[in-house]
């Protein structure tokens, strides 16, 4: 008997909250080089195929899913929609997508699991290049998409002396770096979309603030 679509869904953030949980929990432990998918698997009572229907890699069962790219029909309304404030509008799409993500997570769950991605992090700083390592592939998906509406659109261009190329990656810089100040900045709560849009457009915010504050 097949099971109500609301079901299988609601399975299947149990059974990645259970990946995620089991993974986090025996880095913290054991550190990360000890830890094997096999016992992560074993923890979470899944299948090792179990595991990769979910997770690409113990990284991102330890580290968290960062989207690296927009589906079509969000890349394309990106592109096509004129926009007076590109980095808001990239933002507002990657909040969405990282709140989807996180669908079905709640408050105190997600607290416990960033808590412990810190600690990792803090005990073997040489995770946090695999991370870098993600902001990178996003970073070039961004200036992709960013180049391909600035062609569509050039009235949104607010860097006449540069190329769209050039603007896209000036944008895409100040995306990468409102997400890496906003991850110096959050709470362990686990936040709406509207709540994650608002912290990393004040982040972007914050940073603009900065620039502009500074003589050249």
């Amino acid at each position: 008997m097949t099971q109500p679509h609301g079901l299988r869904e609601r399975k299947r953030r149990q059974t990645r909250s259970r990946i995620v949980d089991s993974a986090t929990s025996l880095v913290e432990k054991h550190g990360f080089d000890n830890v094997t998918i096999e016992e992560i698997c074993a923890d979470a009572e899944i299948s090792k195929r179990t595991f990769f229907n979910y997770m690409e890699s113990k990284d991102e069962a330890v580290l968290g899913t960062l989207p690296v790219a927009f589906d079509e029909d969000r890349l394309a309304h990106f592109v096509d929609t004129p926009s007076d404030n590109l980095v808001h509008s990239a933002l507002g799409e990657l909040a969405t997508l990282m709140s989807e993500l996180h669908e079905g997570d709640n408050d105190e769950f997600r607290a416990r699991i960033n808590q412990r991605r810190r600690n990792i992090i803090a005990k073997e700083p040489s995770l946090a290049l695999i991370s870098f390592t993600r902001y990178r592939e996003l970073a070039a998906h961004l200036h992709d998409a960013i180049s391909r509406h600035l062609e569509k659109h050039p009235g949104d261009r607010r860097l006449q002396g540069l190329s769209d190329g050039e603007e896209a990656t000036a944008l895409v810089s100040l995306i990468r770096e409102s997400l890496f100040f906003s991850n110096a900045r959050s709470t362990d709560s686990c936040p709406s979309t509207d709540d994650l849009l608002e912290l990393w457009t004040d982040s972007a915010l914050q940073l603009t603030t900065l620039s502009k504050g500074l003589h050249w």
